[in-house]
């Protein structure tokens, strides 16, 4: 009796790691998220002070950037943000660029690079140079 006892729990623990082996293995690969805002500038819309910068940033509507997955031979996307410039992708875990693309009223902008996190929310601010700019 006492040898199918031992068994048994030999056989319970066996199943519990095995178990917890495939929820790691699923965990790595739930994908994470990515969300943000898609912001222009115009420039400074009035006079400013010599040295000094003036920005002014407003939600950039229906914008158009790439995700791209760095290292990877992964097809790259285009994405449009909504109504309020903002957007939400689901994304294998990874580090990626998203690149600001040409369109009416800008000539694109500064690349960035992110990093998803599987299960995770990874947080980014797209920006475009909007044309004619105000010196």
């Amino acid at each position: 009796m006492r040898v199918q006892v031992e068994t048994v729990t030999a056989l319970s623990v066996v199943a519990l790691a095995l178990g917890s082996a495939s929820q790691a293995g699923s965990a790595a690969q739930d994908p994470g998220r990515l969300s943000g805002v898609t912001q222009i500038t115009y420039g400074c819309p009035g006079p400013q002070r010599e040295g000094e910068t003036c920005e002014r940033w407003s939600s950039f509507a229906q914008a158009q950037f790439r995700v791209a997955k760095l290292n990877s031979a992964a097809a790259v996307r285009t994405v449009t943000s909504d109504a309020r410039g903002r957007f939400t992708l689901a994304l294998a875990p990874g580090l990626y660029r998203l690149t600001p693309l040409r369109q009416a009223h800008t000539t694109g902008g500064t690349a960035v690079t992110v990093t998803v996190r599987a299960g995770a929310t990874a947080w980014a601010r797209v920006r475009f140079q909007g044309f004619p700019r105000m010196l």
